[in-house]
């Protein structure tokens, strides 16, 4: 049996219970992980509210660091003892998460070997945001170094790891849009001017001299969203990452073909089952990135497994460190 923390019930934060359960074992072209850290995103407590309908009891955690604990039949590249990260968002293959317990199933497709002296804690905080940044930017943006990024939700985990990534590419400028003035400062540090959300049209033409910009990378949705959009450069790209606004406004087709803009979504857990090579491609990048420091990732707030509803209400609430990671392993 292992320790887990388990949603029997859809509900508030109070509805994770640590619990034993049995061990996860591998199925074919499967891993498992004895699970030292694992990643809190604000997507969990969407899973544990009952959102997307996950059957119960449903383990959340998304993204896991630790050491291979058994292979399943088919897998090569791995070896028992050896630390790994992985993503467990490939709902595509079925219900799969189980990040919040001591030992976790992967299919090899979404895990990575990783250095002996990795940081296994600021691993286990980048890899669902990182992964995320990166395909948005690589593989759908296609991100040039003559490119203007706008970043919505700057200082969030996500928003953050976006801005810190296409500095690193690099783009020419990378334009943060915080919520307040008092979170401006914890987006400044990864982009060349910070915008607040109140402001955007006549700071963002201030800045660009009306021309827009090239890339609107995009996880708040709402009245945001729907600004970003009409100041888009032609051939402009819109990424549509998430609505952590809780506010879908639709946009104009005309518009996009008026203007000469593409907007494109992207969820990587209802689509890596489809594009594994992206994705352990992904994967190697942002782990070789964070581990020789050139994606400079701040240290997550690390705390302890039976903390995870205080963790949880602090996601909902906007109150929680950008990003935090379950010590699951004393």
């Amino acid at each position: 049996m292992m320790r887990a923390a388990t949603v029997k019930t859809p509900g508030p934060a109070e509805s994770l219970e640590i619990a034993e359960v049995p061990d996860a074992a591998p199925a074919e072209g499967e891993l498992s992980i004895e699970v030292q850290f694992a990643g809190v995103g604000f997507v969990d407590t969407l899973f544990r509210a009952g959102a997307f309908g996950l059957p119960t009891p449903f383990v959340p955690g998304i993204e896991v660091t630790g050491r291979v604990r058994e292979l399943g039949a088919g897998v090569t590249g791995f070896a028992v003892g050896q630390p790994v990260g992985a993503l467990l968002n490939d709902f595509g293959r079925g219900a799969r998460a189980g990040g919040y317990a001591e030992i976790a199933v992967a299919h090899a497709s979404m895990a990575i070997p990783l250095p002996e002296d990795a940081d296994l804690a600021r691993i286990a905080g980048v890899l669902v945001n990182g992964v995320t940044a990166w395909m948005a930017l690589h593989d759908l943006a296609r991100l040039r170094v003559d490119d203007d990024v706008l970043v919505l939700g700057a200082s969030g985990g996500l928003g953050g790891v976006l801005s810190r990534l296409a500095a690193v590419h690099p783009a020419r400028r990378v334009i943060g849009v915080v919520g307040s003035e008092a979170k401006r400062a914890s987006a400044a540090d990864a982009c060349t001017d910070v915008i607040v959300g109140a402001d955007l049209i006549p700071a963002l033409d201030a800045l660009t001299d009306g021309r827009g910009v090239d890339v609107v990378i995009d996880p708040v949705g709402g009245e945001l969203r729907a600004q970003a959009f009409e100041r888009l450069a032609p051939f402009g790209r819109l990424l549509v990452l998430g609505n952590a606004s809780g506010q879908d406004r639709a946009l104009s087709g005309d518009a996009a073909f008026y203007g000469t803009r593409q907007v494109m979504g992207f969820s990587l857990g209802g689509v890596a089952h489809l594009v594994p090579h992206q994705v352990r491609t992904a994967l190697s990048a942002v782990v070789g990135l964070t581990h020789r420091g050139v994606l400079r990732e701040p240290a997550p707030s690390v705390v302890p497994l039976d903390d995870v509803a205080e963790v949880h209400r602090a996601l909902e609430n906007r109150s929680a460190p950008p990003k935090t990671v379950l010590a699951v392993r004393a």
